[in-house]
């Protein structure tokens, strides 16, 4: 059976983080994701130079692309 491949859209936050870490609680999986972003500087630079800012909770289909650039498919 082929595995379904990850589709870049727009995610909420939470809903992107719950794919890089299926198994963890919601929130665990959002505060998890966020420290990976935010330890990156480049990432973060990426991010918002898409359009990203600090406390948004839906990405834009780019600034998924750019998360997915740096950590891989989920």
């Amino acid at each position: 059976m082929e595995e379904e491949k990850f589709k870049i859209r727009s995610y909420g936050w939470t809903e992107l983080a719950l794919c890089y870490n299926p198994n963890l609680h919601p929130n665990s999986a959002s505060r998890l994701l966020h420290r990976w972003v935010v330890r990156n500087e480049k990432l973060v630079k990426t991010l918002r130079a898409a359009g990203f800012c600090e406390r948004q909770r839906k990405l834009t289909p780019k600034q998924v692309g750019v998360i997915v650039d740096f950590l891989g498919e989920p």
